[in-house]
C-alpha cells in the first residue's frame, strides 16, 4: 500500500465538508486532515498542517477561495491546489492555471480519480523541470 495523500478541505458547507471527508475516507489514496469553513481558516490550517492537497471551494464568506488559494500560493508556490464550485464555469479552470493551481472540478464530478490525475500531471511537470 502507498502513502496516502493529506488533504485540507475548504468550504462553507458543513455538509459539502462531510461528503467529501466521508468521499476520502473509502479512497485508499487520500486521508482529510483537516476542514475550514472559510479563506482566512484555510490559509491558518494550511500553514498548521502543510497538507499534500488543498480542496477549496471558490464562493465563501469571510474570504474567497480564490484570494485564500492566491495567498497559500504566494507563500508556498510548490502547494497543491484544487479550485472546486457547484458552477461548472470554463473560466475556473483558466483561473485555477494562471494563479498557479493545480486545477478546477466541479463538485458534480469530484472523485478521488481525478484529483489523482491531477496531482500525477503536477509531479510530472515537476519531475520535468
Amino acid at each position: 500500500m502507498t502513502d496516502q495523500l493529506s488533504v485540507l478541505v475548504v468550504d462553507d458547507q458543513s455538509l459539502f465538508r462531510e461528503i467529501a471527508h466521508n468521499m476520502f475516507e473509502v479512497s485508499d489514496e487520500f486521508t482529510v486532515i483537516a476542514e475550514a469553513e472559510d479563506g482566512v481558516s484555510a490559509i491558518a490550517a494550511y500553514e498548521r498542517t502543510r497538507p499534500d492537497l488543498v480542496l477549496m471551494d471558490i464562493q465563501m464568506a469571510r474570504m474567497n477561495g480564490l484570494d485564500a488559494a492566491r495567498e497559500i500560493l504566494r507563500t508556498d508556490p510548490d502547494a497543491s491546489v484544487v479550485l472546486i464550485s457547484m458552477k461548472a464555469d470554463p473560466e475556473y479552470s483558466r483561473i485555477a492555471d494562471e494563479m498557479g493551481a493545480i486545477g478546477f472540478v466541479a463538485k458534480r464530478d469530484l472523485r478521488p480519480s481525478s484529483l489523482k490525475i491531477l496531482i500525477d500531471k503536477r509531479r510530472s511537470r515537476s519531475n520535468a523541470a
